[in-house]
């Protein structure tokens, strides 16, 4: 971006481009080069973790004192030994393995009493039927007045 100054035509640069800015000029935490995940208790370089990982290990001044002072160690996960998304689930119906746009979003959350979409629609239209009133004769259900 440049502009017509006083002196002539000058160029404006943002601070972070040109490595004089001010941003992180006073941090006193040393950088990590790399983290220990809990569960396969290897030292690995920072990015076999996830962002969200990251900021857990590391200190935060914003935080609560007791954030950074937790007495138990945080439970830091590298992207191998976290789980994975779920992407698939299987209807307790039908018993068939269904992507998630099968099921809706409550169904979802209790993934072990799942029912597809197509199988609560199947179910709602039966329900519909049983609550009808059959009647094999053409009196009053309601007694006589």
């Amino acid at each position: 971006m440049s502009r017509q100054g006083p002196a002539g035509k000058f160029r404006i640069q943002p601070a972070f481009q040109d490595g004089y800015g001010t941003q992180g000029a006073n941090d006193q935490s040393p950088k990590l080069k790399s983290l220990r995940c809990v569960f396969c208790s290897i030292d690995k370089p920072l990015d076999a973790f996830s962002q969200t990982q990251i900021q857990k290990a590391t200190f935060n001044p914003y935080a609560p004192p007791s954030y950074n002072k937790g007495t138990k160690a945080k439970q830091i996960s590298c992207k191998q030994c976290t789980a994975s998304v779920n992407s698939t689930l299987t209807c307790m119906t039908c018993t068939k393995t269904k992507p998630l746009e099968s099921f809706a979003k409550v169904q979802r959350k209790h993934a072990e009493k799942a029912r597809c979409l197509k199988c609560m629609k199947k179910r709602e239209e039966e329900d519909l039927d049983d609550s009808e009133y059959d009647s094999d004769d053409d009196s009053d259900p309601y007694g006589p007045m």
